[in-house]
């Protein structure tokens, strides 16, 4: 994000930095920085950019920066020389002039100074001026964002570059154009959306695109499914096991694209082997740091080998991330990884003799009883004193495990186990307990906005979750741009129901029956046929007139038919009905008495029935959501069934949760453009505006449902809303268009409205 217009420079005459100096005079201090900064800056630029320096130098005072700011500025200069180029040390000061005159001198100095961070001694400052000036274009914009981002400078920086940051900055703005609070929020990292975008704008792997299929390999291998939450933190660098829950990174460093299946992969796979194999948590006791983390190494090495005698490939996968190579090394660090390597592959050799004991201890203890999980402490005691001895520093707070398949190990502990006197674990143990499960439930839900407490997702048992059917993209109209798989689609079977009730329904509707049974055989909804060699048409017959014309010229009398007509003569459509089955369906409709949803399933069965007759081709779902992660399929009927089988199904759907109903466009789109067919008509069956707990921007799923339609037009689907209920005719108006959408209060008034429908289709 640019600077949107450079404040202009006063004017000054020749001799800016002299005037300056005599301005000075009556400030010591800046004026005896001002002269050494001057001295510096004569030494490596030219008399003319060293003009156009100090005439920066002097606006930026003129602007009420203050001594700190003057001096940090100055600082910074001394960083730069003489890797900056001369044209540069100018923009540095007008980028801190315009953070001046719009955040204030304060916001300003405290931002020179993070950007100083990142300032190499002599670097050439090209990454540090954009910075600063994508801060000083914020600044321009929204001056109040700039101290709750200085705030998460660091860890902002860390995960994207100053073009990724304008691109973030962006977004945050475009998000929160008008309210400060949320925007403060995002700008500090406090938002969980703002943690999103971050991930996304620095490149991160998604985890969520492999899902599905890990989620499998995970059953089929261990026989349960693991529970995955992605968390955007910076905290977070190694997966982590919590309670039930495996915490994955948002963005794991130096993961390239074509290596994060093979990661993904081991690293729940690793997580299910602790799930399987580490029986108890450990007791951290009086343990110290370094102890803390050689069980963990230990322990991961004991559930791998386990594991790996069931399933082999298991040991190959993992193996394949140990790339320590043997060295003399006597760090931490490396030591870990070699050790680590050499109890994944015995044919690793190393000649540093603690790495030799931790493995012969750790051979001998496994081949003895590899189940008994207590001869990990004591490996770990007895080498974490040896390490001691070899006066080698453990850093608790800097340790990265390796290799990143493997999580970070303060999962595997009972941290209330703990000596009170210990304080050296006190530190891992606040880390550990910082993204607690509950939160992770409550709020890893990071939808586009933030949800009050009453409208936040209450956490549900796993056994009530659906099978994951597809993750699908939604689209945000502040950012325009869609969010990729930021929406999960479960898959409910339907039950069977008492269809006693709906058979009635169905009888006493006779007339009704007769007359969308007469529409629907009416209807012509296949590939125009051409007609040729007919006496009248609305097009010339090519063929049929050049053999006129030769009969002419040989002197034969031509056949008149020379005409062609195009006519539908047969059938060619598939219809795929959604239903929305949300809470707000069971409100009455129309003077009848019965419900929403009644309603449309009476309608349901009344077109089901006739298309059922024509032998169409024709598929039903309800559809419901209790969040972005919950939005809820239920199959009513498949192409190749039996009509039939969906009454049962119908008479059991039940209102409940709310609507998403991009997720739900999105999911009958993909299912109706498999169909090869000339014509396939998407139809949604719904009484209201979309709506979800996790939402609180009316307008956010109404503008994605309209980019789902579009999309699914741009597929050449046929995508029309039958609204039920007086209040959905303008909600699903704004979405599919007045031309494509029917209003229905009575059932009565289904025939004419599906007459217009067909009339649409056969018109095209």
């Amino acid at each position: 994000m640019a600077v949107p217009h450079r404040l202009p420079t006063p004017s000054a005459p020749p001799g800016t930095a002299d005037a300056l100096a005599r301005r000075l005079a009556g400030r010591p201090e800046l004026a005896l920085r001002f002269a050494a900064a001057r001295r510096l800056v004569g030494q490596h630029v030219g008399e003319g950019d060293a003009e156009r320096w100090s005439r920066a130098v002097a606006a930026l005072y003129d602007a009420n920066a203050g001594p700190a700011l003057m001096q940090a500025m100055w600082s910074l200069e001394a960083r730069l020389l003489p890797g900056a180029s001369a044209p540069m040390l100018p923009e540095f000061w007008e980028a801190a002039r315009t953070l001046c005159r719009h955040a204030g001198a304060a916001v300003a100095r405290q931002a020179v100074d993070s950007v100083a961070g990142h300032v190499p001694y002599g670097g050439d400052g090209a990454a540090p001026l954009a910075l600063l000036r994508a801060m000083a274009g914020l600044a321009a914009r929204a001056a109040d964002a700039v101290a709750p981002l200085l705030g998460a400078f660091d860890a902002i920086t860390d995960a994207v570059d100053a073009s990724g940051l304008e691109a973030w900055m962006a977004d945050g703005l475009a998000l929160y154009p008008a309210d400060r609070r949320r925007r403060a929020a995002y700008f500090s990292l406090a938002d969980a959306l703002a943690r999103q975008r971050l991930a996304e704008r620095g490149g991160a792997v998604r985890y969520a695109i492999h899902e599905e299929r890990l989620r499998k390999l995970t059953r089929g291998l261990f026989g349960f499914d693991p529970e995955v939450r992605v968390i955007a933190d910076r905290h977070l660098r190694r997966t982590r096991l919590a309670g039930g829950l495996l915490l994955m990174p948002a963005r794991f460093n130096a993961l390239a694209a074509e290596e994060a299946p093979a990661a993904f992969e081991a690293a729940v796979l690793h997580a299910a082997c602790h799930r399987v194999f580490t029986t108890t948590r450990f007791s951290v006791g009086r343990m110290k740091p370094v102890q803390i983390a050689l069980v963990a190494l230990l322990e991961d090495a004991r559930v791998e080998r386990l594991a790996a005698r069931r399933f082999p490939g298991l040991a190959r996968l993992w193996g394949g991330w140990h790339r320590e190579p043997a060295s003399r090394a006597q760090t931490v660090p490396s030591l870990f990884a070699r050790l680590a390597r050499g109890l994944a592959d015995p044919g690793f050799t190393d000649d540093d003799g603690w790495i030799a004991k931790a493995r012969r201890l750790f051979d001998d203890a496994f081949a003895a009883d590899p189940a008994r999980q207590a001869f990990v402490p004591e490996i770990a005691r007895v080498i974490g004193h040896d390490l001691g001895q070899l006066r080698i520093p453990f850093d608790a707070r800097n340790h990265v495990v390796q290799p990143l398949y493997r999580d970070d190990g303060l999962g595997l502990f009972d941290w209330e186990d703990r000596d009170r006197d210990n304080a050296d674990a006190l530190e891992l143990m606040v880390e550990a307990a910082r993204l607690r499960e509950e939160e992770i439930d409550a709020g890893s839900s990071e939808g586009p906005a933030e949800p009050s407490e009453s409208a936040r997702v209450q956490p549900r048992a796993p056994d009530e979750e659906g099978a994951v059917l597809a993750l699908h993209p939604e689209w945000h109209y502040r950012l325009r741009a869609e969010q990729p798989d930021h929406v999960t689609l479960r898959l409910y079977p339907a039950l069977d129901g008492p269809a006693d009730a709906l058979r009635a329904q169905l009888a006493a509707a006779q007339g009704v029956r007769a007359r969308i049974d007469a529409l629907v055989r009416r209807a012509r909804l296949d590939r125009p046929t051409r007609l040729r060699r007919r006496l009248h048409g609305d097009e010339l017959d090519l063929e049929a007139a050049q053999e006129a014309m030769q009969a002419l010229r040989l002197g034969d009398m031509p056949d008149p038919r020379i005409h062609m007509i195009r006519q539908r003569q047969g059938r060619d459509v598939a219809l795929m009905l959604l239903l929305d089955m949300s809470q707000s369906t069971a409100d009455a409709v129309g003077p009848e008495g019965g419900t929403v949803l009644s309603t449309a399933a009476l309608s349901v069965a009344l077109l089901g029935e006739a298309l059922a007759g024509l032998g169409d081709p024709f598929a039903a779902d309800a559809f419901a959501s209790n969040g972005r992660g919950d939005v809820r399929v239920t199959p009513l009927k498949d192409f190749d069934e039996r009509w039939e089988a969906a009454l049962a199904r119908l008479a059991a759907v039940q209102p409940a949760y709310s609507t998403r109903l991009g997720a739900a466009l999105r999911h009958g789109a993909a299912r109706l453009a498999s169909r090869a067919h000339h014509r396939r008509v998407l139809v949604v069956m719904t009484d209201g505006e979309p709506s979800d707990i996790d939402v609180e921007d009316d307008a956010y799923l109404v503008e994605d449902a309209k980019h789902a339609v579009a999309r699914a037009r741009g597929q050449g689907l046929d995508v029309f809303c039958v609204a039920l209920g007086a209040a959905a005719d303008k909600a699903g108006a704004g979405i599919f268009g007045r031309r494509n959408t029917f209003p229905v209060t009575r059932v009565a008034e289904l025939p004419q409205r599906l007459a217009a429908l067909y009339y649409q289709l056969t018109v095209r």
